[in-house]
């Protein structure tokens, strides 16, 4: 089921290069889709132009980093070497740039990639192991090298979402003709309770409505909270999601470089239900509409594989943690993190500097086939589980993600599952409480969020806001009743 408004955009192209990185085959690059995405396209073409030099492997790549105490570069922490070598003044990487240097002729390693994160004080780089080279054997010999602070294999990650939907006819770019709409949905009926809100689907996010949104929406919509998504690219020209993004920045195929709109479904997703508009007659309300924005593409759209099941969108430590780097110098308050894999040294790192420096980390909970691993690993997140799954994880908070209709890219709407959504659910109830209570850490959030869930299992935000002691609210009864079972 797809409610569409105005044509169909394609997949942006994704770099060979990335792909080839995370062991995925160069095949599943596409086309771009449209004149917006040209910039990406012609990264994707750059990054092809050198694949040739990746290693198709997979675990043939590691992440070492050395000490790195130069001056930070504006935006640093997502700068990869081929922006920060050709800007003056950078200070301190000819040390860190020489030990990097003695490490790839030590060790017979090739460097592929190399980008500072400043907030650590660190100098990463990508590596490939030599043909023949035990990947385990060279980390052992690695993590006693003086010279390293930490070695790791380049993990893959992997967006948590549901069945993504099936591949379909394509719509050619220089096409300007719309797509033939789908039915829209049935709107409520004339018995029931007047909507807050004039979005004509309001009706049929079930989740808001369970989660009291409403209600906290009469004291906070979110306003001056930086909430960063770490994810595929957004479709920033849907006309719910239009002037709602503050930036977007592309660390898959851009190089971290800043960009317009690049549709891809899962991210679009999630940055609906955190953030699309209130009260513009159009599709949806997003639970912090007032919140402001960050986007960060360090996943891409891939077909699904046997050994993964169903999803939708591959991420790696690479890209991750230029994104996180970036995310954490833009000052995010809310970090959501749709997305599953293993433990990551690095990205752990990154993700309790976040946290130090007052960041709430919002993580999806894995699946049983994944396990526990970067980012619900994370000590201080907030993990959050599919409301109605089973789930023996103490503490564990639950929010609404099943069947839920969120934007899509090309103007559409559309039903989706899984904890990604859930997430984002949260990461939207967090920004408001923020936005209320500025300053609120997320051990307090955590408790109250918990005390929320009373008999319902799903957070509930106005019973939260109630137990924090903010003031203005009128929540129904129910929520009335949750926020004193405590």
């Amino acid at each position: 089921m797809v409610f569409r408004i105005g044509r169909a955009i394609g997949a942006v192209a994704i770099g060979a290069a990335t792909l080839l990185a995370s062991g995925l085959p160069a095949e599943a690059v596409e086309p771009a889709a449209e004149a917006s995405a040209a910039p990406a396209a012609s990264a994707a073409a750059s990054a092809a132009a050198s694949a040739a030099a990746l290693p198709p492997a997979e675990g043939a790549l590691i992440i070492l980093a050395v000490e790195d105490r130069g001056e930070p570069l504006p935006g640093a922490g997502g700068s990869p070497r081929g922006d920060y070598r050709r800007m003056a003044g950078y200070a301190g990487s000819a040390r860190a740039e020489a030990m990097s240097e003695g490490l790839a002729h030590d060790y017979h390693l090739r460097e592929q990639a190399a980008w500072t994160i400043a907030p650590l004080n660190l100098r990463c780089m990508l590596f490939a192991l030599a043909p023949g080279d035990d990947l385990d054997a060279m980390l052992a010999r690695l993590r006693r090298d003086a010279r390293v602070r930490l070695a790791q294999p380049l993990n893959e990650f992997e967006a948590l979402g549901g069945t993504p939907p099936a591949p379909g006819p394509r719509e050619p770019a220089s096409s300007s003709a719309p797509s033939a709409p789908s039915a829209p949905p049935a709107a409520p009926s004339a018995a029931a309770a007047p909507a807050p809100y004039n979005d004509p689907y309001f009706g049929l996010q079930k989740g808001f409505q369970q989660m009291s949104a409403a209600s906290l929406q009469q004291v906070s919509l979110g306003e001056r909270v930086k909430v960063a998504v770490i994810d595929t690219g957004v479709d920033a020209r849907h006309p719910d999601l239009a002037g709602r993004l503050s930036g977007q920045r592309d660390y898959v195929t851009g190089g971290g470089a800043y960009v317009d709109s690049v549709p891809e479904r899962h991210g679009t997703e999630v940055m609906g239900l955190i953030a699309a508009r209130a009260n513009n007659r159009q599709g949806i309300v997003g639970v912090a509409p007032g919140a402001v924005m960050l986007s960060y593409r360090a996943c891409w759209t891939a077909p699904p594989r046997e050994d993964r099941g169903a999803a939708s969108a591959r991420c790696n430590s690479f890209t991750l943690a230029q994104a996180l780097g970036a995310a954490i110098a833009d000052g995010a308050d809310v970090i959501n993190l749709s997305l599953g894999g293993p433990s990551d040294p690095l990205l752990t790192q990154l993700a309790r500097h976040a946290q130090a420096r007052g960041a709430v980390i919002v993580a999806a909970a894995p699946p049983a086939r994944l396990g526990k691993g970067f980012p619900s690993d994370v000590p201080g997140a907030l993990v959050i589980a599919n409301a109605g799954e089973p789930t023996e994880v103490a503490g564990e908070l639950a929010a609404p993600g099943r069947a839920v209709l969120t934007t899509v890219p090309g103007g559409s709407y559309d039903m989706d599952s899984g904890s990604s959504l859930a997430t984002a659910h949260a990461s939207g109830v967090v920004a408001l409480l923020r936005a209320a209570m500025p300053g609120l850490d997320a051990e307090r959030l955590k408790r109250a969020l918990l005390a929320s869930m009373g008999g319902s299992g799903v957070i509930n935000a106005c019973a939260a806001a109630m137990t924090l002691g903010i003031a203005g609210l009128r929540c129904d009864s129910a929520t009335s009743d949750a926020s004193t079972r405590r």
